[in-house]
This record gives structure tokens, sequence and C-alpha cells, in this order.
């Protein structure tokens, strides 16, 4: 095993701080993988300090006041990068992109929950399978300095310098938003609290923690993939007279559906779901396109009227969504958000990520093509897996690509995987019969 640090090849932080908005305080790192038939580790090395100079938040490290006011110091550190080699695996097995954590903790060198001051908050690390020749790419990235999208942003980056590519754009954005005011005018909307109930229920960390290894302990994982041309009839089967339901509307309406059908009795029926969303490009002022930061927000859904209905259930997914985005509404919420969460990290709690009795969470990244946008120029033969799988929390990504027996790759680009946790029992037996089933006869009987 070799440790290099990594420097940015012409430092660009100066020592700035960037303060960070209640929103952002989200402990603890997003671990991804990235498969790779080869890999030149100079090259990556090469790119990867050329990427830090443009991207200097991630050689930062974080500084906490009074566990209410977070900054991240951009110190022009180095980023860790360890290479190592493995000659146990034959391969790299074929897993579900959503992955046991234990199948990936071996590729990943993990950035802490709570990282010390002299931490780093990005950490690399690239394993060679000996046997296969394949390379693994284990990328820890902290999540107070970005969500979903600021994450793929730098790893796309990275991949088009190693290519020798101009970086993407919209240029990456630091400076953030800060929605208290200096003279402490802002106030929370109590009218909103029905939809934050979440952040209303906050508890001490590891009294949330336990809840969420109960029901770890008491739910089984469940991976579906379904095609382009599937969720394409989905979605016309969806949206009738309704042209702005999309498929992720369908999607997340089919799997509310089935379970309510043939899963869960009525008093058990899904009723409502709660969306992660991105508002970035909804307002300059807000969040324009290109910054970095947690530009996510979660909207839960007017009950359903009918629970049975896939139209119908599609429409008011949708209904909440555009709610979500509307400016005015989006700025209440954000600032009301902002405070709760500075006066949960202040008293050392969580908010409280357990489910929810008759609510289901969406997480989507159906959006983000990771294998495509982090494939180095190995175009459909990079294969990418993250971990984090809760009860009935739905994580939607794009398929990975297929190597045929012949050595040669497909992919179905359009394509999605869903991940989530089902209850013990037979729950798990019931859904997959009744999606089979659906499958066979091209949704005819949704």
């Amino acid at each position: 095993m070799v440790l290099s640090l990594i420097y940015p090849d012409c430092p660009n932080g100066n020592g700035r701080q960037i303060a960070l908005a209640g929103i952002d305080m989200v402990l603890g790192a997003v671990d991804n993988v990235f498969v790779y038939p080869s890999l030149d580790i100079d090259r990556l090395q090469n790119a990867l300090s050329r990427t830090i100079s443009l991207w200097p938040i991630v050689a930062g490290r974080l500084h906490v006041i009074d566990n209410e006011h977070y900054f991240i110091e951009l110190s022009d550190n180095p980023i860790p990068f360890t290479y190592t080699e493995n000659e146990e695996l034959e391969r790299w097995p074929i897993v579900p992109v959503v992955a046991e954590r234990a199948t990936l903790q071996p590729f990943v060198d993990s950035v802490p929950a709570e990282p010390a001051r002299d931490e780093s908050l990005v950490r690399f690390k690239v394993t060679r399978l000996v046997r296969s020749s394949e390379y693994v790419l284990g990328v820890s990235f902290y999540h107070m300095i970005g969500d979903a999208d600021t994450y793929i942003h730098f790893l796309s980056d990275l991949s088009c310098l190693y290519q020798n590519l101009e970086p993407i754009l919209p240029k990456p954005i630091f400076e953030r938003h800060l929605w208290i005011k200096k003279d402490g005018s802002h106030t929370v909307d109590y009218s909103l609290m029905p939809l934050l109930k979440q952040l209303a229920d906050a508890r001490k960390r590891d009294i949330v923690i336990a809840s969420i290894l109960e029901e770890q302990a008491t739910t089984d994982p469940l991976h579906m993939s379904f095609s382009s041309e599937q969720l394409t009839k989905l979605r016309s089967l969806a949206e009738g007279k309704s042209k702005d339901v999309t498929i992720q509307d369908a999607l997340s309406a089919y799997l509310i559906v089935t379970l309510n059908k043939y899963v869960f009795s009525t008093h058990e029926h899904i009723l409502r779901i709660n969306n992660i969303i991105n508002y970035r490009g909804i307002s300059d002022s807000l969040a324009p396109r290109g910054q970095v930061d947690n530009s996510i927000m979660f909207m839960l859904s007017d009950d359903f009227a009918d629970p049975l209905s896939l139209s119908s259930m599609a429409k008011t997914i949708r209904t909440s969504i555009n709610k979500a985005r509307n400016e005015s509404f989006l700025a209440r919420w954000l600032v009301s958000v902002d405070l709760l969460m500075r006066d949960i990290h202040k008293q050392g709690e969580a908010w409280n990520f357990a489910s929810y009795a008759n609510e289901v969470w969406m997480n989507s990244n159906w959006k983000y093509d990771w294998a495509s946008q982090v494939d180095f120029g190995m175009t459909d033969r990079c294969r990418f897996h993250t971990t984090g799988e809760s009860k009935l929390s739905f994580r939607v990504f794009r398929l990975n690509p297929v190597q045929n027996t012949n050595g040669s790759w497909t992919r179905d680009r359009q394509g999605a995987e869903v991940s989530f946790r089902i209850p013990k029992g037979d729950a798990k037996d019931k859904f997959i019969v009744a999606w089979q089933n659906d499958v066979k006869n091209n949704f005819e009987n949704v």
C-alpha cells in the first residue's frame, strides 16, 4: 500500500473561509466506487492535482464554532491518495448499484463522520485487482462540501482533465447563500411545520442512529431494474392528459401502488411521499447552476386521493414538486430549515430520518449518469456503486453497463435501478412476484 499526498497544481484557496448554511449541516461522507478496465495512476494523480486547483474547497478544512457556525477554510491542503493491490478477487463481482457497505468498504478510505480540524474532507483510494487487471476507484466526499450535484460536478471535471478535455460548464461557485440575517429578524415559518416534522422530531444523535439500526435489523434489501422501454411504458400509463408527469413521477407512483396493492393492508397504505429535490436553477438569487453546496430540499406530498391509482398518484407527486419549485415558497422553506438545522446541531441532535407510518422517501439520482460522467473516456465500461439503503426509502440510479460473454460491453443508458429496504417476512416475495408479473404482462394490469 502506498499513500501519496496530492497537492493543488496551482493553489487558489488562499485561506478564504466559506461560511456554511444550516442546510449544509449534514454529518458524514458519501462513499462512491467506480470500476474501470484500466487506469493510468500517474495520469490520474496529475489530473487530480489540476482539479483541486479549480476546486480549492475539496482541499479545505472544516471549522466549527459553538457547534452552530460551520466554515470550510480553503487552506490548499493536499488530498490523501492511496494505491494498493488485491490478489484475492478474481474480478469485480456483479453487485447492485447500491451495494452492501461490507462489499465496498475495503475499497474506500472513508472520511470520518465528524472530521477533526486537521483532517481531509475528500479522500481517494485506488485498488488494482491483479487477477483481472481491473481498477477500483473509491472516493469519500464529505457531505458538508455539497450534495450529489456538487459531487458529480467535481468528479466530472476530474474525468475531463484526465482526458485532457476542458472541464464542464458552469464553473463551480463556492460562496453560499446564507439565510440568516445579521439583524436577527429571520424567523421560522411555523405554517410549514407539517412538512418539516423530521426536524421537529429531532433527537439526540445516538437515539436517531439506534432507531435506524433497528429498522435495518427488521428489514431486507430489495433491488429491481427497469429498462428504458419499461419506464417509457409506465410514464404513458401514468400521464393520461397530464403531460407534465415525468418518468420519475411514474416510477415513484408505480412502486407505491405495488406496495399498496400487494404488500400492505389498507391501514398500512402509503399515502404520502417525501421527495428529495434539487432546487438549483430555479432562481439565481437562491442557487444558480454550478452552486457548490447542498441545494436540496425535501417536499412532502399531499395525501393521495386514490392510493391504488397510478395516474392519480403521479399527478399528486408532480403537483408537490411544482409547489416546491415556486420561488416564494422555496425561500420561506429554506429560511425555516436553515434556522431549525442550526438549532438542531447546536443541541447536539440529528433530524429524525427514520421512517414514518404511511410515508416513503424518494431520493433519486436518475438525472445523474455517474457511470458516464466519471468514465475517464472509457465509454460504457465504467461501473458505479454507492451505499446506503433505508426502510421504504427509494434510491434510483442509472443502470450500469454489462459485459457480455464475448467481452463486449452494452448499456441501457435510460434504464433505472431501484433499491430500498422492505419489512422482513413475506413482503419482499409478494412485491417481487407482483413486479415480475407486471413486467411479464408489459404492465397492462397496472
